[in-house]
C-alpha cells in the first residue's frame, strides 16, 4: 500500500473539455537531535493541471510554495504528442527519469530521502530540467531518451524491463558533458533499481551515482533497500536500508548507513499522514556519531 492515497482529478472548465485538476497540501513536524532543534511548516503546494484532446495531451504543475517547491514555482509543463503505436515525444520542463524515490511527497512511501544532505534535500537524483523526450514502450521493455536540446546537450537514458509480472526493472545513465559542469553539478549520473509487487509487499532495491563535480572531482555513491506492507487498507509500513558516501579525489568527505521505519495512515481518500523514525550512523574523517531524526507528515490531496 502506498504511504498516501491516490489523487482524485477533478474537471473543470466546459463539460467534456478533457481539463481536469488536481494538486495536494503537505505539511510536516521534523526534529534531529545533532541539528538540537525541531521544525514545522508547508512542505509543498501544488496544483496540476492535465489536458488530453485526441493524440495531443498537456500538463502544467505549480508550486505554490513550502520547503520544497520549485525555486521558480514551476515544477512541471509539458505537451506530449502520442503516436499510437506506443511511441511519444514530450517537450517541456518535465521531471527526470532518474531515480527510484519520487520527487512529489505524495509518491513517496516514507518522509525523508535516502541520499539527502543535512537539510533534507535529495543529493543525486536531478528533480527536473527543460528539453524533449522520446519514448517507446510494449509490455515487455520501455526505452526513453531525453535531450535540453542545447549545443552541446545534456542527455539522459531510460530502459526498462516489465515483462515479468509484477517486476520492474529500470536503468537510467545521464551524460551532461563539460560544459554543464559547475561548483555543484555532476558530468553524469546512474541508478539502476528493481521492484517486486508479491501480493501486499512491495520490494525495491537500488544503487546510484554521480561523478565529476568540478569542485576537486567529488563523487557520490548510494544505495538503498526498501520493503513497504500494506496490513491493512488503511495502514501500511515502510522499512528502508540505505547507505550514501561522498569522495573527493581519494579521500572519502563522508559516509552515511541510516535506517528508517515509516508506519502510514490513510484516513479517508483524501487524507493520510505518516511518521518516520531513521537513525544514522554518520562518518565523518575519522568521528563516527549516531544521529536520530523523527518526522509526522499529513498530506491532503484534491
Amino acid at each position: 500500500m502506498l504511504a498516501v492515497s491516490n489523487m482524485s482529478a477533478i474537471e473543470i472548465g466546459p463539460t467534456g473539455s478533457g481539463v481536469e485538476m488536481s494538486g495536494f497540501i503537505d505539511l510536516y513536524y521534523q526534529s534531529k537531535d545533532s541539528a538540537g532543534s525541531d521544525s514545522s511548516g508547508v512542505g509543498q503546494v501544488e496544483i496540476m493541471f492535465d489536458y488530453a484532446s485526441g493524440p495531443v495531451s498537456a500538463s502544467v504543475d505549480i508550486d505554490f510554495g513550502g520547503n520544497n517547491a520549485a525555486p521558480d514555482n514551476l515544477e512541471e509543463a509539458i505537451v506530449t504528442y502520442d503516436f499510437g503505436n506506443g511511441a511519444s515525444v514530450t517537450v517541456g520542463k518535465m521531471l527526470s527519469y532518474l531515480g527510484f524515490e519520487a520527487y512529489d511527497p505524495i509518491n513517496m512511501y516514507q518522509y525523508s530521502y535516502a541520499y539527502e544532505d543535512g537539510a533534507g534535500s535529495q543529493m543525486i537524483y536531478d528533480p527536473y530540467a527543460t528539453g524533449a523526450s522520446v519514448d517507446y514502450g510494449t509490455d515487455m521493455f520501455s526505452i526513453g531518451v531525453w535531450s535540453s536540446l542545447t549545443n552541446s546537450p545534456d542527455l539522459e537514458y531510460a530502459l526498462a524491463f516489465t515483462g515479468v509480472e509484477n517486476l520492474t526493472v529500470k536503468a537510467i545513465i545521464a551524460d551532461y558533458g563539460k560544459d554543464s559542469i559547475t561548483s555543484t553539478g555532476y558530468k553524469g549520473k546512474s541508478t539502476y533499481w528493481a521492484s517486486y509487487q508479491l501480493g501486499k509487499l512491495l520490494l525495491a532495491a537500488e544503487v546510484a551515482e554521480a561523478e565529476g563535480a568540478t569542485a576537486a572531482g567529488t563523487d557520490l555513491e548510494g544505495m538503498l533497500l526498501m520493503a513497504n506492507y500494506g496490513i491493512t487498507d488503511k495502514v501500511g509500513l515502510t522499512l528502508r536500508y540505505s547507505e550514501f558516501e561522498s569522495t573527493t579525489g581519494i579521500a572519502k568527505d563522508f559516509d552515511i548507513e541510516k535506517i528508517t521505519v515509516s508506519p502510514s495512515y490513510v484516513f479517508n481518500d483524501n487524507f493520510s499522514g505518516l511518521v518516520e523514525y531513521s537513525t544514522y550512523d554518520e562518518g565523518v574523517a575519522t568521528a563516527t556519531k549516531p544521529t536520530d531524526f523523527v518526522a509526522v507528515e499529513l498530506i491532503y490531496t484534491f
